[in-house]
Formats: C-alpha cells, sequence, structure tokens
C-alpha cells in the first residue's frame, strides 16, 4: 500500500525562514452571581488571540508595527483585525539574522 508523505513545519503563516509560530487565544468572562453570592450565569465577550512569530534571515517586507502584516500572516486568522505590536530585529557577527514579532487579532472588529 503506498504511503501518503505529511507535510512537516509551519503551515499557518506564508514565510518561509519561520522558525517557530505560538498563537493563544483568550476571552472576557463576566459571572452573574445570585443574592447568595453563587454562581448563577455568565457572559464570555471580547475574544481576541496573542500570537508571535519568530524566524531567520532579513525581517519580512510586510511585518511592520501598527500593520496587519499583510499576507505574511493571513493564514493564522479567519477574519477581523490583525495588529502587530511589536517587531525585534537581532544581527552577530557569526550567525544568520533573526527577527521577531507579536501582536493581536481581534476576530469581532472590522
Amino acid at each position: 500500500m503506498p504511503v501518503t508523505l505529511t507535510n512537516i513545519g509551519i503551515q499557518s503563516v506564508d514565510i518561509t525562514l519561520a522558525e517557530s509560530v505560538e498563537v493563544s487565544a483568550k476571552i472576557e468572562a463576566k459571572p452573574l452571581l445570585d443574592k447568595s453570592g453563587r454562581f448563577a450565569d455568565g457572559a464570555a465577550f471580547d475574544p481576541t488571540s496573542d500570537f508571535s512569530l519568530k524566524g531567520r534571515g532579513d525581517l519580512p517586507a510586510g511585518l511592520a508595527v501598527g500593520t496587519d502584516g499583510g499576507s505574511d500572516v493571513g493564514g493564522l486568522f479567519a477574519g477581523g483585525v490583525t495588529l502587530i505590536s511589536s517587531v525585534k530585529e537581532m544581527e552577530k557577527n557569526d550567525d544568520w539574522n533573526a527577527w521577531e514579532c507579536s501582536g493581536q487579532n481581534f476576530p469581532n472588529a472590522s
């Protein structure tokens, strides 16, 4: 029987030299307590996703603070507004350039 090989590596971003991608999702929660102080109900609102990317080589052209990163990080989220809040570039004499960026996605924003 033939074997189908699965691609190994990062598949969620279009950045060739990405070394790692981390994404975490969170929400704000508001509990409603009854007169005895017990949990009666709750609501979740303001979902957000935090992300960080690390890579080698030159910083990809679309990754800039205050932008959505262009198509480079487009595969991480299905919609909403994505903002890059931090970009860091590193250089060493005996190694490849390195870079990091992080930001947030607000899926309910337009």
